[in-house]
């Protein structure tokens, strides 16, 4: 029995670009169903456990343009989605943004 060296670290691929990357490193999107019966919206999933069928995407607006443009989403999705609210869930949600605050000084 050989002792393993490194850890493994599941990896998942970005419909946008195709990379494959740590799954830390990426955002998961999941199909949900709409309530009008028209096409299945997308929604970025924060937890990363939410059930259905899911895909993974870098999150930088080169990826998701990328997604948009090459039919990512249709072909991980299994079929047509509606992706009208990613972009905003994903500005939203995006976990290597980092929000300046300004702190007064302290004048003494």
């Amino acid at each position: 029995m050989t002792a393993r060296t490194a850890a493994q670290r599941p990896e998942r691929t970005c419909v946008g670009c195709r990379q494959v990357a740590p799954r830390e490193q990426l955002v998961r999107l999941v199909r949900e169903p709409a309530p009008d019966g028209a096409a299945p919206r997308v929604r970025v999933d924060p937890t990363g456990s939410a059930p259905g069928r899911g895909s993974w995407l870098h999150p930088e607006a080169s990826c998701l343009d990328l997604a948009l443009r090459r039919g990512g989403f249709a072909r991980s999705f299994r079929g047509a989605v509606d992706t009208g609210l990613v972009a905003r869930d994903l500005e939203a949600s995006d976990p290597t943004r980092v929000e300046q605050v300004e702190e007064p000084m302290d004048i003494r």
